[in-house]
């Protein structure tokens, strides 16, 4: 009788703290059109277009003035309560449970701290850009995805903010940072220094190639300058990544050119494969290619034959064996004339492990 009286109690007490937490007046908010900015910031998550696109023109309205308002949403966490009353509730009838909840609504705060920052985002340049770093800690996927796609909406503002967080601790920080760096509409070349650095992030490496693919031309600079880094995997990730921005990146082939004697046979083998994505057509390009194929390692030569054979018909037959001239560079001349007689046989017997013959391929059909 006693146990179940203090039960009772117990239950009675957390019922009224509940209460009084719950009934606390909320400051006030800009008000539009007869809603707040939190209403209408909820609806920016609608299944209907109409419903988001009325929200977005009213969160506009309100502008600045409501962003103190959504950084108080950004904020909100389930109260304490939530796990000993989900534990209590199957004791409780459901009139009492659907009508607490009715009523009070306690546990959407993970609801509105989405909602808050895709009324940031909507807010675009003008939206604050610490709360949203922080938010790319919060519990909730949807929540921190969507704000990072407001950093990326504030545009050159937040890459300072950015370049920081790619080094974060968090592996998933650092994901997001990237991502927003990588959506941005202008390229952040100041990004590209530091997301070479995680080049080498077993997590983040393939988003750190498709973000520094994105910068695109403005990355360049810093990945030739990368090619020389101490580290073998940043040089051989540099080349990688310059391979893959192909003809607009033809400027980088000297560099690429110097890299196929890199003292590491990886970054050799990226460095040959670039220069067939780069400038294949070039001379230059083609007598480093050649000069691959008697790399003392397989991958650098099997690497070479590809790059030969996907490169301009006549002139890869010529290298390879085939008949007709090297057609002159659409830049600069030929540093001098390949060594035919010691390539050839190199290249076919690397060609037949690849299965390719450009030189039948390059034959008018």
């Amino acid at each position: 009788m006693k146990k179940r009286w203090y039960i009772t109690l117990s239950v009675a007490l957390g019922g009224a703290l509940a209460f009084a937490w719950l009934s606390r007046r909320p400051p006030e908010q800009p008000v539009y059109q007869g809603r707040t900015v939190t209403e209408w910031a909820r609806d920016l998550n609608s299944l209907y277009p109409e419903v988001r696109s009325n929200a977005t023109l009213a969160l506009r309205a309100v502008g600045t003035n409501g962003i103190p308002s959504l950084l108080q949403a950004l904020e909100r966490r389930d109260p304490a309560i939530k796990k000993p009353f989900l534990s209590l509730a199957p004791k409780l009838p459901v009139w009492l449970r659907r009508s607490f909840m009715r009523r009070f609504n306690p546990f959407n705060a993970s609801r509105d701290r989405l909602a808050a920052v895709t009324g940031l985002s909507a807010l675009g340049t003008n939206a604050p850009v610490r709360p949203l770093i922080n938010a790319l800690r919060d519990p909730d996927q949807p929540v921190v995805a969507q704000a990072a796609t407001a950093l990326a909406g504030i545009g050159k503002a937040a890459v300072p903010d950015l370049i920081r967080a790619l080094n974060d601790s968090d592996v998933h920080v650092r994901s997001m940072a990237c991502y927003a760096l990588s959506m941005m509409s202008f390229a952040p070349a100041e990004a590209a220094p530091a997301l070479i650095e995680r080049l080498t992030d077993s997590v983040i490496g393939e988003q750190v190639l498709y973000a520094l693919g994105r910068i695109g031309r403005a990355a360049i600079p810093s990945l030739m300058e990368s090619l020389k880094h101490p580290d073998e995997r940043v040089r051989a990730q540099a080349a990688r990544a310059l391979g893959g921005m192909r003809p607009p990146a033809k400027e980088c082939a000297p560099a690429l050119i110097a890299a196929t004697k890199d003292p590491h046979w990886a970054v050799r083998t990226r460095a040959v494969e670039a220069l067939g994505n780069v400038w294949p057509s070039s001379p230059e390009v083609i007598a480093a290619l050649a000069a691959a194929l008697k790399d003392e390692n397989v991958d650098v030569r099997a690497k070479a034959a590809q790059a030969l054979a996907g490169a301009n018909g006549i002139a890869a037959a010529q290298v390879l064996g085939g008949a007709g001239p090297v057609p002159k560079s659409d830049a600069r001349p030929s540093s001098g004339k390949l060594d035919m007689k010691s390539v050839q046989p190199e290249a076919q017997e690397t060609l037949k492990k690849t299965g390719t013959n450009p030189a039948a391929d390059a034959q008018p059909k």
